[in-house]
């Protein structure tokens, strides 16, 4: 099944446990945003939005139908929420450690 990017974000902020608005943008207001964003380039600084980016979200990214999927090349997938929390847990408030810090919260209180 394919997730929007909505869901992918809130299922990031989930698991790394911060509250963040997330708000849709039109992709109007989107390149307008990118085309400034991206002179910061010429100062020598990663652009945090290019037009290229907002191009490739104007569309789906799914696989076709009928064409060969993961089984054809041996590929056994694994669904995101059995590792997403693995992959995200050092962008948490306290690393790897928030749920030591948790727990340690608890001890004290």
């Amino acid at each position: 099944s394919s997730l929007s990017f909505r869901t992918c974000m809130e299922r990031m902020l989930s698991v790394v446990k911060r509250r963040r608005l997330v708000v849709n943008v039109p992709f109007f207001i989107a390149r307008v945003q990118a085309s400034v964003l991206q002179l910061s380039a010429v100062l020598g600084i990663q652009p945090v939005l290019t037009r290229d980016q907002v191009r490739l979200l104007a569309h789906d990214n799914v696989v076709s139908e009928g064409a060969s999927g993961l089984d054809a090349l041996g590929i056994d997938p694994t669904g995101v929420d059995a590792i997403l929390e693995s992959y995200l847990y050092a962008y948490r408030r306290f690393g790897q450690y928030t749920a030591l810090s948790s727990a340690a919260s608890k001890v004290r209180s």
